[in-house]
C-alpha cells in the first residue's frame, strides 16, 4: 500500500523528475496501476534477493539504464553502481522482540537489515519511534534518518451508521453494537490481552477481530476459546474486500488496538478517519498517530484496558467527542505530504 500511494502521488505532482519503477516476481504486474515506465525481472523476489546477497550483482541502477537515486521501499537496498540509495524502514519490531515473529521472516531480515541501512545515504522512517529504533538498534546516525509519516487512504471517511451497519450485516452477518480490532491475528498485536480484557468487560458488545491469521495465531484462537465468550466474539479471518473496512470502522462503537509495538499503526489512523473512537497502546509509534484524540493504555494492563473499553462503550457523549477529535487528527496526515517530503529526500532538501 505504501508503494502504491507513494508512486501515484509522485506521478500526480507537477515536477520535472523522471521516475522509473522496478519490480521482480513471477506474476505479471497490473500495468493499469503503475503510472510510469518500469522494468520487471521475471524471477521470484526471494531468488533475486539471494543473488544480490551472494554476488552483489546485477546493479539495479544499471538495469534501469542509469539513475541518480534508487528508493528501496521495503528494507532491501539492491547493489548500486552510481545511484544514491534511499531506504524506507517501516518497523524494527523483529529486532526489539524476536518472539513476535516467525523465524522464516526473522532470519533474512535480521541477517541483512544492518548492512542495507549502512549502505543507504538516507533512511526514511515512518515515525519518530521507528527512527529511534533505527538509531538505537542499528547504530545509525540520527542525521541520516528522515521521519515521513504514512496516511490513511481517501476511502476512509465517516459513513452514516445505518448504512454502515447494514453493509456489515450483509457482508459478515454481524449485528448489534460491537468493538472492533483490525490487524493480523499474531503475537505482536496483543490479541490475547484484548481478549482477556474484553472477557471481563461489562458491556453488551460483540468483539469483532478483523484480520488474517499470522504467527502463533493458533495459540490466540485457543486462548479465546478457553474464555468461553461464545456469541460475544467474532473472528472474521482475512477480508479481501478492502472497500468493506470503512463500513466496519464507521459502524463500530469503538476501535481497540492494544498492540505491543507498531512502526506506524495505520489502523488507528483509519479508524479515526472514519469517526470511530480509538483506544490503543501508549507505546512505540501509536501516540504519534493518535495524539490527543485517542485513549491510551499500557499493553500489559488488562484491567486498565477493560475499564477504558467499558467507559467508551457506555458513554455516547464521550464517543462523540472522541470521534470529532479523531477526525481532526486524521486530517493532519496525507499521502500528498508523504510524497512531497519523500521527493525532498531525493533532492537532498532535508
Amino acid at each position: 500500500m505504501y508503494t502504491r500511494h507513494l508512486i501515484h502521488e509522485l506521478a500526480a505532482m507537477a515536477c520535472p523528475d523522471i521516475f522509473m519503477g522496478f519490480a521482480a516476481g513471477i506474476r505479471p504486474l497490473d500495468r493499469a496501476h503503475i503510472p510510469f515506465p518500469h522494468r520487471r525481472i521475471p524471477l521470484p523476489s526471494r531468488l533475486l534477493f539471494e543473488i544480490w546477497e551472494r554476488t552483489g550483482r546485477p546493479f539495479a541502477d544499471r538495469i534501469l539504464g542509469g539513475l541518480e537515486v534508487f528508493h528501496a521501499v521495503n528494507y532491501t537496498l539492491p547493489p548500486l553502481k552510481k545511484a544514491r540509495g534511499i531506504i524506507t524502514i517501516h518497523d524494527l519490531g523483529f529486532l526489539r522482540d524476536p518472539d513476535w515473529f516467525s523465524p522464516k521472516i526473522l532470519k533474512p531480515f535480521r541477517r541483512s537489515i544492518l548492512r542495507h541501512a549502512q549502505r543507504a545515504e538516507t533512511i526514511i522512517a515512518v515515525s519518530e519511534a521507528t527512527a529511534a529504533d533505527v538509531s538505537e538498534q542499528l547504530g545509525i546516525d540520527r542525521e541520516r534518518i528522515r521521519v515521513i509519516y504514512e496516511a490513511a487512504d481517501k476511502s476512509f471517511h465517516p459513513i452514516p451508521r445505518d448504512l454502515a451497519a447494514q453493509r456489515v450485516k450483509d457482508a459478515l452477518h454481524i449485528e448489534g453494537p460491537y468493538a472492533l480490532f483490525v490487524g493480523t491475528v499474531e503475537a505482536r498485536k496483543n490479541v490475547t490481552g484484548l481478549l482477556a480484557a474484553f472477557s471481563k468487560a461489562k458491556m453488551p458488545h460483540t468483539l469483532v477481530i478483523a484480520g488474517g491469521y499470522g504467527w502463533r495465531s493458533g495459540e490466540i484462537l485457543a486462548f479465546g476459546a478457553r474464555l468461553g465468550l461464545a456469541e460475544r466474539l467474532r473472528f472474521t479471518g482475512y477480508i479481501p474486500d478492502r472497500t468493506l473496512f470503512p463500513f466496519l470502522y464507521s459502524a463500530a462503537d469503538l476501535f481497540v488496538f492494544p498492540s505491543w509495538h507498531e512502526g506506524f499503526g495505520l489502523p488507528v489512523l483509519e479508524a479515526m478517519a472514519c469517526g470511530c473512537p480509538v483506544i490503543t497502546s501508549g507505546t512505540s509509534s501509536l501516540p504519534e498517530v493518535g495524539g490527543e484524540a485517542a485513549l491510551y493504555v499500557e499493553p500489559a494492563d488488562v484491567d486498565g484496558l477493560t475499564r477504558k473499553m467499558e467507559a467508551v462503550a457506555g458513554d455516547a457523549d464521550l464517543r462523540a467527542v472522541m470521534a470529532g477529535k479523531g477526525l481532526e487528527r486524521s486530517r493532519l496526515f496525507s499521502w500528498r505530504q508523504c510524497a512531497e517530503e519523500t521527493l525532498a529526500c531525493y533532492h537532498r532538501e532535508t
